[in-house]
């Protein structure tokens, strides 16, 4: 039986902040994603600026390729940042203004092999067009390109990704992050996306870190985070719309995803509930409605037809995952 191998990224930190400690601790092999999900504040940027060696560790130490990069270990120094083969794209973006766009994304490039890689980037960035412009003359989603290009044609062994994309329109947000994907895969080496976009953060990595206030709440693949929150905080961050009491377990409740109910009692599919409908809005091409539960625990459904406010109804929460609070 061969032992696993040592992750290629090991981060066990602690970083004290003015309103929060962040504490996170995890392993990344080589060719494997980590999407780090959070609101504003939570902790996320902190974990990149730390493994990048822009934040101080207060606590514990970081990793890449079992060499030390961060934090204290008596007998063992620290790798310079530079040293470190790691590459971050940060929000909001920094480009060199002096530079033209195709000096941005090859600066630091070497080897003619890397050099020669400049312009299929720039292809697949969309930029090749904009290879001579100066950042001065870009608007935030092409600057946004040119910094995810610059990361990308780097020898980086870690990919760290700070809301990359966050200024880029929709249509071309999945192209750029299948590139970032293929890339980091490519090269056998880790990445780390972090977003308060749940739907980016599962589309970029087959793992799902959840932190809130500093903490890493939940780390697991990103359907096993979704589909059973450990916690109901977790699962409120993950867009249950609502917790329904457990006539079996007073210390429990069932989540409720407004996109996991079904109108009618289907005992066999999951667990039915009855109600009477407070609201309804258009949501998209469905409509979302608040449902209060004979409780007065209230909850969201997303539904293909508008229902009448004050009228019951007998829905079935699918499968729903069971938490505490």
């Amino acid at each position: 039986m061969s032992a696993t191998p040592a992750p290629l990224l090991e981060v066990d930190l602690e970083v004290e902040r003015r309103q929060v400690t962040v504490k996170a601790g995890f392993g990344i092999q080589g060719g494997e994603r980590l999407a780090i999900f959070g609101t504003s504040g939570a902790g996320k940027t902190t974990i990149l600026e730390s493994i990048a060696g822009l934040t101080r560790l207060s606590r514990g130490n970081v990793r890449i390729d079992g060499k030390l990069v961060a934090g204290i270990v008596r007998g063992e120094a620290a790798l310079e940042p530079r040293a470190r083969q790691v590459a971050l794209v940060r929000q909001p973006t920094t480009l060199f203004p002096h530079l033209t766009v195709e000096q941005n994304v090859a600066y630091g490039v070497r080897s003619s092999t890397a050099r020669s890689r400049v312009a299929e980037l720039l292809d697949r960035l969309e930029l090749t067009t904009l290879a001579r412009a100066r950042g001065a003359a870009l608007s935030g989603g092409q600057r946004q390109r040119v910094a995810l290009g610059r990361a990308l044609a780097s020898q980086f062994r870690v990919l760290l990704l700070d809301e990359p994309l966050s200024a880029v329109d929709v249509a071309a947000r999945e192209a750029l992050r299948v590139l970032a994907i293929e890339t980091t895969v490519g090269r056998d080496a880790a990445g780390i996306l972090v977003t308060h976009d749940l739907a980016e953060a599962q589309a970029f990595g087959g793992r799902l870190g959840i932190i809130d206030n500093g903490r890493l709440l939940q780390l697991g693949t990103a359907h096993k985070v979704v589909s059973a929150p450990l916690s109901r905080r977790v699962a409120e961050l993950v867009g249950y719309g609502g917790f329904v009491p457990d006539p079996s377990a007073p210390d429990r409740c069932f989540a409720i995803h407004p996109d996991r109910v079904v109108i009618g009692a289907l005992p066999e599919r999951g667990v039915v509930l009855t109600g009477t409908i407070l609201s309804t809005r258009p949501f998209g091409p469905r409509y979302e409605c608040t449902v209060a539960e004979p409780s007065k625990e209230r909850f969201t459904i997303h539904v293909d037809q508008p229902l009448d406010a004050g009228a019951k109804c007998i829905l079935t929460a699918l499968d729903p995952p069971v938490v505490t609070p």
